[in-house]
């Protein structure tokens, strides 16, 4: 495989070798492999939706801007809470969705994303591919 077009910060790199061995479903794999894939080698300029807010009830959503910002967010219609936009994959897995203002319960975004088996998740809305 070629060089990646770009260099993963150290705590993304612990976490995506640290989950290889560590999925709790083939779904979890999928998603962690086409992450990693998608921060190493494909630019999001005008950003990649990962999770739309109509996708799941709770009306969380994740986009993926540049190599490996994210955002995630919660709201509807025109309705939104204010964004969390972090530099890492780590810090997106690890926000706490209740301390955010997003939903009543403490659970973080992956732990989220594990009770649903990642069941929304969008791999090909890089909007600077279509």
């Amino acid at each position: 495989m070629k060089q990646p077009e770009n260099k993963l910060w150290k705590e993304d790199e612990e976490l995506l070798d640290f989950m290889k061995g560590h999925y709790v479903s083939e779904n979890e794999k999928a998603f962690f492999e086409k992450i990693r894939y998608k921060m190493e080698y494909e630019d999001a300029p005008s950003n990649d939706l990962i999770m739309f807010e109509k996708d799941n009830d709770d009306h969380i959503y994740i986009v993926r801007c540049y190599y490996d910002e994210f955002i995630v967010g919660h709201g509807l219609n025109g309705n939104y809470d204010e964004e969390y936009h972090v530099m890492k994959l780590s810090e997106a897995l690890n926000a706490n969705l209740k301390q955010l203002g997003f939903l009543d319960r403490n659970i973080t975004l992956l732990d989220w994303l594990r009770e649903r088996d990642y069941e929304g998740i969008r791999y090909n809305y890089n909007y600077a591919l279509m």
